[in-house]
């Protein structure tokens, strides 16, 4: 029970905010820097939860924080070694709230001031930015669902601009739908298929007719809408899936209720789950055919951890899956101690025969019996046959939803390992595959680690096989919890990758 009250408290403590952006060489406080681990992990989350004054009311309102790590690079000495930067992302929102000195913008749980008739009718949120970050022919961009991605300087993170793709992001639909979401949104887990380099993404889009966007992105730059498939609520999808085949979207029994909102209540006030709702399953095929529709029983998946054809030409979907849609808690809650009823996400496994009849069954299965969240695979194995996911877990014995350990599962055998940092706080694992690696599990996962008890964070390169230690360094201040974070090899960075 001590060790749960610890990290309870790191987790609070993690939440504040970081006031200073800084550049600076890690040092090593234990092991070494592997010689061919050489490249740039770059992560995406939140940064302050509250500005103003005001506390925001979400805690995925929280303004985005960039961070890079340069890994391999040349220190003052000429050896290798890790070079650290920080920058949050200036989207137009957050600059005229910095010249304002006050909170303009309405975000998903967060009101402007000025009570109801503050918030009447006002459909500008905030682009926080803050979700995720991907790299992609040469650019790099911070990512949230809700609007347009933020084109970042990848060495120095500057903010570049809004980017909308050329235009492709505006939205051209009736005059209405443009006076109210003049942008397109663009989700924050865009997938590239490993053998064509396309990118391919989604966006939700939640305007008086809405509807969800599917976008293919080639080179780079050329973005096209490749469906637009109606829904018939505003239903909550946050991640989706691709295999060489098959897009895949769940759509979930969550709904946006539009009217709340727009008569000034936060979003995150106005969701409300589909009394006998089911899961809708929507297989969508890449060359242009006919979509598919299939259900299973209700339930709520922030993320995926991958999706491959099998032997049969069935899907088979891994899935971060909660019982229903959950309650995060808000930041002032969180800050003052308070955790909210979060349900534990289970592992589960969905098997779909897209020959079989439209709306029949779905096999769901169980895979791993911890809580487990925020998976990532081997990169190649994107939307292909895979062994493991590397997660963050609850310990078996945890009250609570919070993370406090690594835990890669393997899908074929069942085997889960635990590296518990209690009362720390583990990041999501990113894995990175060593360079002359012959097996799905040979490389590093990184991760970033905060410890309550010094209100320090650490960047921790483990051994993806047994989660031991490689080598750790230490930042200059605390970083929290992030989202997600993406590693782009050397052989792949833009020049002075390593300043």
């Amino acid at each position: 029970m001590e060790t749960q009250h610890a990290i309870v408290k790191s987790y609070v403590a993690a939440h504040q905010p970081v006031t200073q952006e800084v550049q600076a060489v890690l040092p090593i406080s234990e092991g070494r820097l592997p010689s061919d681990l050489r490249g740039v992990l770059f992560r995406n989350g939140p940064g302050r939860f509250a500005n103003h004054g005001q506390t925001y009311g979400h805690l995925i309102d929280g303004d985005g924080m960039v961070i890079r790590f340069a890994i391999g690079s040349h220190g003052p000495d000429g050896q290798p070694c890790i070079r650290y930067r920080n920058s949050y992302v200036r989207t137009t929102e957050f600059v005229y709230e910095q010249r304002s000195g006050r909170l303009l913008y309405r975000n998903f749980g967060t009101n402007r001031a000025g009570g109801f008739f503050g918030n009447l009718f006002r459909t500008h949120v905030k682009n926080v930015a803050n979700t995720s970050v991907i790299y992609h022919h040469g650019r790099l961009f911070a990512l949230w669902e809700g609007g347009l991605p933020h084109l970042l300087d990848p060495v120095n993170l500057d903010t570049i601009e809004r980017y909308d793709f050329f235009g492709a992001l505006k939205n051209r639909g009736p005059l209405l739908e443009r006076v109210l979401l003049p942008e397109l949104p663009f989700s924050a887990h865009p997938k590239e298929d490993p053998n064509t380099g396309e990118l391919w993404n989604f966006g939700l889009y939640l305007g008086p007719h809405p509807k969800i966007l599917l976008y293919n992105i080639r080179g780079g730059v050329a973005l096209t809408v490749t469906r637009e498939i109606p829904l018939p609520a505003p239903l909550l999808a946050h991640d989706f899936l691709l295999t060489p085949n098959w897009q895949v979207l769940f759509l979930f029994p969550v709904s946006l209720r539009m009217l709340p909102t727009l008569m000034g209540r936060p979003p995150s006030g106005s969701v409300q789950e589909v009394e006998g709702g089911m899961t809708t399953i929507l297989l969508i095929p890449r060359d242009g055919g006919p979509v598919k529709k299939f259900q299973a029983s209700p339930c709520f998946v922030l993320h995926f951890v991958n999706a491959y054809e099998d032997e049969n030409g069935a899907l088979v979907v891994d899935a971060c899956r909660q019982d229903h849609f959950p309650d995060a808690p808000r930041p002032g809650e969180l800050l003052a101690g308070h955790i909210s009823d979060i349900p534990h996400v289970k592992l589960t496994r969905y098997v779909i025969d897209p020959s079989a009849e439209e709306g029949t069954a779905v096999s769901e299965s169980p895979l791993g019996g911890f809580s487990s969240e925020l998976p990532r695979i081997h990169p190649a194995r994107q939307g292909l046959p895979y062994r493991y996911a590397f997660t963050v877990s609850a310990m078996p014995a945890a009250p609570h939803w919070l993370s406090s350990a690594s835990a890669p599962y393997d899908v074929q055998t069942g085997d889960m390992q635990l590296r518990d940092f209690a009362p720390g706080i583990p990041g999501e694992p990113v894995m990175v595959p060593r360079p002359s690696a012959q097996d799905e599990d040979d490389g590093w996962l990184l991760t970033v680690v905060y410890h309550g008890s010094e209100h320090r964070s650490a960047l921790y390169v483990l051994d993806a096989r047994d989660l031991s230690t490689v080598c750790v360094a230490e930042l200059p201040h605390h970083i929290p919890p992030g989202f997600h974070g993406n590693f782009v090899p050397a052989a792949h960075c833009p020049p002075g990758w390593h300043s």
